[in-house]
């Protein structure tokens, strides 16, 4: 249903009379699918280009190459009313569900904006949706004529969920969605977004930094490092069978409850810094930070190749 090919998204920064612009390269040659009722989870570092990416899904940036299909219509070549005409398909939630609602606006009208803009509904009709929505995502009657500053984080979170799904969306982008809340909270978040996916038969594409999460959620993952995706598959064959030695490092990485596995992890521990993406290293990015690294992963930058076991990865010398 979601296609994207060769993403790329550079942004011009720096500015001043002494200071040239200089070129960031956010995301480079992405390429990934997702199919109808899947949810696909993009991971990695901050600043491994994973929100500029659901930003450019749903067209809030403006790529510099590559393309974005949706159901086989190209979303980077649109603009304006077209544009326009395909937006209920593809809906948004943002990671800080704080800054994501007008605070000045009843939850009556956050929600029944989108429906309002597109014609969906009015009058009582309009009322009567508003009111399923939001019990669709546990909230009721008497939280229709309250401000987003009168709900915890989780509230707020469900209406914004609430918002998203009003126009039946076929593609659902989370970005950081459950991040900014608490761990029981986050567990409510994700099983009302598994109900309402079993329920609407959405898409997700669902970026996030914490593994544990996404390993409940996710059918597939992408691994992304320094805007490009070093590795993709079925989430049991990346958590079970790791082949890039940055997936290896970040699954090692993740805090384990048995002292015993703890301490019987042999991974080399991930050092150093993410490089920036003004200037990035030559051949794969990763070299510098890879305790398998050789001559040519400074040299070349590795190519995608299929695993036998599901998906692919980009690494001149993976470790056994």
């Amino acid at each position: 249903m979601l296609e994207v090919r060769n993403l790329a998204i550079n942004f011009k920064v720096g500015s001043g009379l002494l200071t040239r612009k200089r070129l960031l390269k956010a995301v480079q040659q992405m390429d990934f699918t997702v199919a109808a009722g899947e949810t696909f989870a993009v991971v990695g570092e901050s600043g491994s280009g994973k929100s500029t990416l659901a930003r450019a899904v749903v067209r809030l940036v403006q790529p510099a190459n590559g393309s974005v299909h949706l159901d086989g219509e190209d979303l980077t070549a649109l603009s304006g009313a077209r544009l326009r005409r395909v937006r209920p398909n593809l809906q948004m939630v943002f990671q800080d569900p704080y800054a994501s609602l007008d605070p000045s606006k009843l939850i009556r009208d956050i929600v029944a904006e989108p429906l309002a803009v597109h014609g969906r509904a009015q009058g009582a009709e309009l009322e009567t949706e508003v009111l399923r929505l939001l019990r669709l995502v546990g909230l009721d009657a008497h939280h229709m004529a309250r401000y987003p500053h009168e709900f915890s984080g989780g509230q707020r979170q469900r209406v914004a969920i609430a918002r998203a799904i009003a126009l039946r969306p076929k593609l659902l982008v989370l970005d950081e969605a459950v991040s900014a809340l608490d761990v029981s909270t986050q567990n409510q978040i994700l099983n009302l977004l598994e109900d309402l996916q079993r329920e609407f038969g959405m898409a997700y594409l669902f970026i996030s930094h914490d593994l544990g999460v996404v390993r409940h959620i996710a059918d597939r993952v992408a691994v992304t490092y320094l805007g490009r995706i070093v590795e993709q598959g079925p989430t049991k064959r990346i958590f079970e069978a790791p082949a890039h030695p940055y997936t290896r490092a970040l699954l090692a990485a993740v805090p384990v409850p048995d002292p015993k596995r703890q301490r019987a992890n042999r991974e080399p521990p991930l050092s150093g810094e993410i490089p920036s993406p003004l200037d990035p290293p030559s051949g794969c990015a990763f070299h510098g930070r890879c305790p398998f690294a050789q001559p040519v992963c400074r040299e070349q930058i590795p190519v995608h190749e299929q695993l036998a076991n599901g998906g692919s990865v980009a690494c001149h010398v993976r470790p056994k």
